[in-house]
């Protein structure tokens, strides 16, 4: 298993995958200014899905063989069952940093390393499931 993350299509991912959390971060930054940080981290999620599936398609799976519905719909299936463990970790390290004293933009850091969390596992799911090569 290990062997599929030392390939340049790894790399292209992992390229992708900040690009992507970038966006998402971005989002959820301007969405502050209009809702509170758990929704902004919530619909911000989104942003970050639609620029993922994007990329991923152009530059990481561009030889795919599903239809783009079927890529689609796992991309976003996969995606869904980690809003919860991002969405919820956000909220625990922010109460962490604020807990801890450390008030230097606390809900910027809490959901950086929040959105780093799932990247290993989703290369596996997009690989395999999302994005497969075969049908």
């Amino acid at each position: 298993m290990i062997k599929f993350f030392f390939t340049k299509q790894f790399l292209k991912f992992f390229a992708v995958g900040l690009s992507a959390a970038f966006i998402h971060w971005l989002s959820r930054v301007l969405l502050n200014f209009y809702f509170s940080f758990y929704w902004s981290v919530f619909i911000a999620y989104f942003f970050g899905i639609l620029s993922a599936y994007i990329l991923n398609r152009i530059y990481v799976f561009p030889n795919s063989n599903k239809s783009m519905y079927e890529q689609i719909y796992k991309f976003f299936i996969i995606n869904l069952s980690f809003l919860p463990i991002v969405w919820f970790c956000s909220i625990f390290i922010y109460s962490l940093l604020i807990k801890f004293g450390i008030d230097f933009y606390p809900e910027a850091i809490a959901h950086g390393m929040a959105v780093s969390l799932p990247m290993l596992i989703t290369f596996i799911l997009y690989k395999f499931l999302a994005f497969a090569d075969y049908k």
